[in-house]
């Protein structure tokens, strides 16, 4: 059966099942005919929130400049998908959209820790999905208004600082928490925010002391409010310090104990997912390929280069492959670790 043939032989199926079904008759066809796959398309980039924020200042460049990347010049459009720290729009990825390239995502930071410890909200696999590449990591930091009157991380343990959360899958809840239990800060979380932009201007409204955001973020959003002294950064959570943020200490710092230590370099490991972008399980490999390539071609786009350096945002891209391994690593972090990891967090 030839696949013009297999096509008419069931007029039911949908175009995802027709092409995946072709793609399984014919690969070596298929490889050649990829830019026929993607013209006059539309890729759909799940966001897992509402527009604006740190995640915002790299995904619409990104938009902008991928699809002329892939072979038929598909359009790259936003779907907002917010809910549930970011686990509802992977899940969807995961169980509902189609594995034919035609849907990618950009997952939230803390998508493979939730899924390590089992959160309820997960209903995805990661090491099962087709990760394409990371634009940037995400360093996160904590920043206080001065009006809080900490100035420093010691601070943090003699006074109840008030800070606001999507939910608990998020880091905006899981690194609070886990300090308050591990280091004995004095946090008070307060959820129900939709997204990350809510959470950074609620110290602004007056509704909490400070948030835990992304330097990347802060420092190009409220820069402004950081020279005034509205805001001040008083630590940051990643493997090491950032270049612009020499003088602010590591949580790991505070950490007093091997057990401390281990826990927080588990939470830390999710800085390294950063800015990444992932496609359902199962997209056949010359798909993915395309993908992967498309995507190492627009980190190397002068085009794009240029409208992140205006915009002074970070770029610090790595290939599928190599997320695929950060996946795996933090995915296969010790049983010890997590479980002291989920009791800290199960405790606030």
């Amino acid at each position: 059966m030839t696949p013009a043939n297999m096509r008419d032989a069931r007029p039911g199926l949908s175009a995802a099942a027709v092409f995946l079904a072709i793609i399984a008759f014919a690969p070596t066809a298929f490889a050649d005919s990829i830019a026929d796959h993607f013209r006059g398309k539309t890729i759909r980039l799940i966001w897992p929130g509402a527009p604006g924020g740190d995640r915002g200042l790299y995904a619409f460049p990104f938009m902008k400049h991928f699809g002329r990347h892939l072979p038929g010049n598909p359009n790259v459009i936003p779907a907002f998908m917010p809910g549930a720290g970011g686990t509802t729009a992977i899940n969807y990825l995961y169980s509902v959209a189609a594995p034919d390239g035609l849907t990618i995502a950009t997952p939230l930071a803390p998508v493979v820790i939730a899924q390590a410890t089992g959160s309820t909200s997960v209903k995805y696999d990661v090491s099962r999905m087709s990760w394409i590449g990371r634009i940037s990591d995400a360093t996160r930091i904590l920043f206080v208004t001065a009006a809080s009157g900490v100035r420093s991380m010691e601070d943090l343990k003699l006074r109840e600082i008030v800070v606001g959360s999507t939910g608990r899958a998020s880091e905006t809840f899981i690194n609070p928490a886990i300090m308050n239990q591990l280091l004995g800060t004095k946090f008070k979380i307060v959820t129900g925010y939709k997204a990350q932009p809510e959470v950074n201007l609620a110290p602004q409204r007056g509704e909490t002391h400070g948030a835990f955001s992304t330097w990347n973020n802060i420092g190009n959003i409220q820069g402004e409010d950081l020279k005034k002294g509205a805001i001040r950064i008083v630590l940051q959570i990643a493997p090491k310090r950032h270049p612009d943020l020499q003088e602010i200490p590591l949580l790991t710092d505070m950490a007093t104990g091997d057990e401390a230590r281990a826990v927080i370099a588990f939470m830390t490991s999710s800085s390294q997912m950063g800015q990444s972008y992932v496609a359902p399980p199962g997209v056949p490999a010359p798909v993915l390929e395309a993908l992967r390539k498309a995507f190492d071609d627009t980190m190397n786009d002068p085009a794009f280069v240029a409208e992140l350096r205006r915009g002074n945002i970070e770029l610090n891209p790595i290939g599928g492959k190599e997320l695929t391994a950060i996946v795996a690593s933090t995915i296969g972090i010790s049983k010890s670790a997590i479980d002291r990891y989920q009791a800290a967090i199960a405790a606030e």
